[in-house]
């Protein structure tokens, strides 16, 4: 048995891989991938989890040739370092994302990509810096205020079975076996695996979709049981609200929300559009769930490009 011990590897962040490329902001080093031509506008991808990484939203490069697009995975996410619990809070990532659009953006404002996760922290962005940003693009967040966090989490929680637990099980048992290096490989793993489960139908996907294999790279365990475990077991611990002073952003906002997802376009017309600016235009990916720019690339990217010219 104890020959096995070590034989599953999974990816190694920037600490311990010298060969990937990364962006120093506010003393740390972020895993990055940036195309376009320098001198293009800016548009800055935030990739969901929180947790995840920026692997799976690569489709969007097709934007580079118009715009400098610049992907990061998050700190304590994907091929970023580790990094302790009291710096994994969407304070920091805030923060994180301020650096992002000060380096890269000075001229003019930059444009904002968020997926799931990463939709609540650009939403979260412009209430806070409603004159960095000239366009947002939010696709399907979770949860922009206390009362869409108690239904997302109900939401998702009526969608899980005994078959879930299952999975869990099984992907635990190869815990001893996965070669660690800085410690975090192990959770890392699991939680890898269960982001790349080809899994059709609730709450994410449409019956016959689901989402390619390998989609994500390697996923941050400690971002999500930080952020969103507490959340998802007591929805009344998430004290946000990340509209509040939307009513001062200027700018252009489009809403991309999915008709399979369990919090896609209705939820996204109950529970969010009420607090977003008039000038919010709400799209609904018809016949699609809630990875549509990972399984729907070509739509996606039309309906962003439209958006943005």
């Amino acid at each position: 048995m104890l020959s096995f011990i070590g034989c599953i590897s999974i990816p190694k962040t920037i600490e311990h891989d010298d060969s990937l490329s990364f962006t120093k902001i506010n003393g740390y080093k972020f895993h990055t991938k940036i195309v376009g031509e320098q001198h293009s506008k800016t548009v800055i991808v935030i990739h969901g989890g929180p947790g995840g990484d920026f692997h799976y939203l690569e489709s969007l490069s097709e934007l580079s040739k118009e715009y400098r697009v610049v992907f990061y995975d998050q700190r304590g996410s994907g091929l970023s370092p580790r990094v302790s619990s009291e710096s994994l809070t969407i304070e920091q990532n805030l923060k994180d994302l301020y650096g992002f659009v000060e380096k890269f953006s000075k001229e003019e404002p930059a444009i904002l990509i968020g997926h799931s996760w990463g939709a609540m922290l650009a939403t979260a962005y412009i209430n806070k810096y409603p004159k960095h940003i000239s366009h947002v693009i939010a696709v399907e967040p979770g949860m922009l205020h206390k009362d869409a966090a108690k239904a997302f989490v109900s939401n998702i929680k009526e969608t899980q079975g005994i078959g879930d637990m299952f999975v869990l099980i099984r992907h635990m048992l190869a815990y001893p076996f996965i070669s660690k290096v800085d410690k975090h490989e192990g959770f890392d793993y699991v939680m890898t695996q269960l982001l790349n489960r080809n899994k059709p139908g609730a709450p994410y996907q449409c019956e016959n979709d689901s989402m390619p294999k390998d989609s994500f790279s390697r996923a941050g365990y400690d971002a999500f049981n930080t952020m969103l475990k507490p959340i998802m077991d007591n929805p009344e611990l998430f004290n946000y609200e990340l509209t509040d002073n939307l009513t001062n952003y200027k700018g252009n906002l489009l809403f991309i929300s999915s008709e399979c997802s369990v919090f896609g376009f209705d939820f996204q017309e109950k529970y969010h559009l009420p607090f977003l600016p008039l000038q919010t235009q709400h799209i609904k990916a018809l016949k699609m769930g809630h990875n549509m720019i990972t399984l729907n690339p070509g739509w996606s990217l039309q309906i962003i490009m439209d958006f943005l010219d």
